[in-house]
């Protein structure tokens, strides 16, 4: 099988957490799930508003990557921590992202918590893609 790991230069380094960012497989792209690190790994905020912002843009980095964008995406899974206090807050980011349809399938998915303390979301997407670009 051949693989294509996607590691965009401006996204944290995954290594250290043993994980690829994105990996573009036989036709298939796989992506990570993203949380609102900034490049250098560092969470921009401690609110949902802003870390659901930057995991959105995490998102974008990697999927212009393989020259696809945000209206590409046909599924998202969002994980987001105490999701009875934060969904709408959540809801607000997603409403600006998605302003248009055809709005992704999306599964939202309540979590007693992610990695460590510190991330409220965890953002995974599906994307087709034909071929390796």
């Amino acid at each position: 099988m051949a693989r294509r790991v996607i590691e965009p230069k401006n996204l944290a380094d995954t290594t250290p957490h043993h994980f690829s960012p994105a990996i573009v497989a036989d036709g298939a792209f796989y992506i990570s799930g993203q949380v609102g690190t900034d490049e250098d790994g560092n969470y921009v905020g401690n609110d949902v508003e802003s870390q659901t912002r930057q995991a959105f843009e995490n998102v974008e980095t990697i999927l212009q990557s393989v020259d696809r964008e945000l209206e590409d995406i046909v599924k998202i899974t969002s994980y987001i921590v105490d999701i009875r206090d934060h969904y709408e807050a959540f809801q607000s980011v997603y409403r600006e992202v998605f302003s248009t349809e055809p709005f992704p399938c999306h599964t939202a998915i309540g979590v007693e918590s992610l990695a460590s303390e510190t991330p409220l979301v965890e953002l995974e997407v599906e994307v087709p893609i034909d071929e390796e670009p």
